[in-house]
C-alpha cells in the first residue's frame, strides 16, 4: 500500500466521524453517484510517458519523477466525498485541449453537485486568455467548492551558467538578446507565465521552448537544449540536489521552508515579481448552497488532517489556508492581474494539447 493509500485508509473513519458529528446527518445530497472530471493524462498536467521527446537522459530521470499532483488531489477529494455516503464516487479522465476538453465537458454538466472538475489556476486563469477558442468561462460557468493547494515555482538554471543569482542571471541575459532558451512544460502552463513575466519585469528577450511535461523540460535543462526554466517545487525537491542545474530563487512571496537559503525573486531584484500555481474543486455555476457546502465540508475536514497536510508539504505542496471569500477575491485578482499578459501572445487551442 503506498504511502497516501495508507494515510487515506486511516484517515477515512476519521473523515466520516467529523462530518457526522458536524453539518451531515440527513443531508437530501447527494443524491446518486458523484463525479470528479480530472482534466490531465494519467501523468498529470502533461502525458510524460512514452513521448517522441525521450532521450537516454530523460529515461534516466523519468523513473524518479514525482507523483502525479493532480491524480493525488482527486484521491483525497473521492476519499472525502466518499467518507459519508453509500453512493460511488468515481473519478473520470478527460483530457486534452490543455485541461480545456475536461472544463468545458463540465461547464455544460447539471449545476446539482454530482459533476465536479479538479482546476488549476492553468485551466482557470490561463486558458481562458492564452489560448483562442475555449468553451467555457471560468467567471460565468464555475463556482469555487473549495481550494485545495498552492504551489510554488522556482527559477533553475544550467549548471555551466556563469551566475549565483538573479541580478547575475539578469545582466548575462541582457547582452544576449534572442539567443537564450527558456523551457516550459507546456504552451499556457504556469511555468510558461512565470517565463514570461520575468523575462518582461527584466526587459530581455528569451526564446521559450515547450516541452511535454515538467520532466521534460527538466531533462533539456539538464542536457543543455535551453538554459533556465521554471519549475514547480514538487519537482524540483525530487532532483535538488543535482549536478546538472540549480536554484536560483523562488517565485513565492517568502522563502520557502524546504528550501531556505534560496531567495525569493522579488528580493533577488525584481520587486513585486509573484506567481505560483493552485488547485481547487469546482462546480457549474448554478449549483445550489446546500450541496456545495456539503461537498467543502466533506473535503475541508479530511485536508485539514495533520497527515495529510503532512503528505502535501512532503510533496512541495502548501495546504490551502484561506476562506473560501478569500481564495474567490483571489481568483478574480489573478484574471485581472495576467489577462493583459496572457492575450499578448494568443495560441489557437489543439485538441491533443
Amino acid at each position: 500500500m503506498s504511502g497516501l493509500s495508507s494515510i487515506l485508509y486511516s484517515l477515512s473513519g476519521i473523515a466520516a466521524l467529523i462530518v457526522c458529528c458536524g453539518v451531515a446527518t440527513a443531508q437530501p445530497f447527494p443524491a446518486r453517484p458523484i463525479t470528479i472530471v480530472v482534466p490531465y493524462p494519467i501523468s498529470g498536467p502533461t502525458d510524460i510517458r512514452g513521448t517522441s521527446r525521450m532521450s537516454r537522459s530523460y529515461r534516466l530521470m523519468a523513473p524518479y519523477a514525482p507523483p502525479a499532483i493532480t491524480d493525488t488531489l482527486a484521491r483525497i477529494a473521492q476519499q472525502a466525498i466518499a467518507a459519508d455516503t453509500p453512493h460511488p464516487v468515481a473519478l473520470l479522465r478527460q483530457p486534452g485541449s490543455a485541461t480545456a476538453r475536461g472544463a468545458a465537458s463540465v461547464a455544460r454538466a447539471a449545476a446539482d453537485g454530482h459533476t465536479l472538475l479538479l482546476a488549476s489556476n492553468a485551466t482557470m486563469i490561463i486558458n481562458p486568455h492564452y489560448f483562442h477558442g475555449v468553451a467555457y468561462d471560468p467567471v460565468r460557468d464555475f463556482i469555487l467548492v473549495t481550494p485545495l493547494v498552492t504551489m510554488p515555482f522556482v527559477l533553475m538554471v544550467s549548471a555551466g551558467l556563469p551566475m549565483d543569482d538573479v541580478r547575475g542571471l539578469a545582466a548575462w541575459l541582457k547582452v544576449r538578446p534572442g539567443e537564450v532558451n527558456f523551457a516550459s512544460s507546456g504552451d499556457g502552463s504556469t511555468g510558461h507565465l512565470a517565463g514570461e513575466l520575468f523575462r518582461r519585469m527584466v526587459g530581455v528577450k528569451l526564446v521559450h521552448v515547450s516541452y511535454n511535461s515538467g520532466v521534460s523540460a527538466l531533462n533539456g535543462l539538464a542536457t543543455g537544449q535551453v538554459s533556465l526554466m521554471f519549475a514547480a517545487l514538487p519537482l524540483t525537491l525530487t532532483y535538488f540536489p543535482s549536478e546538472h542545474f540549480r536554484p536560483l530563487a523562488v517565485t513565492s512571496a517568502r522563502r520557502l521552508e524546504r528550501l531556505p537559503d534560496v531567495p525569493t525573486v522579488a528580493e533577488s531584484g525584481l520587486p513585486g515579481y509573484e506567481i505560483e500555481g493552485w488547485y481547487g474543486l469546482f462546480a457549474p455555476a448554478g449549483t445550489p448552497p446546500v450541496p456545495t457546502a456539503w461537498l467543502r465540508t466533506q473535503v475541508s475536514a479530511l485536508c485539514a488532517s495533520t497527515a495529510i497536510q503532512s503528505y502535501l508539504r512532503g510533496l512541495g505542496l502548501e495546504p490551502a489556508t484561506m476562506t473560501i471569500e478569500q481564495f474567490a477575491t483571489r481568483i478574480h485578482s489573478e484574471l485581472d492581474k495576467w489577462a493583459p499578459l496572457l492575450r499578448a501572445s494568443r495560441l489557437p487551442l489543439r485538441e491533443g494539447a
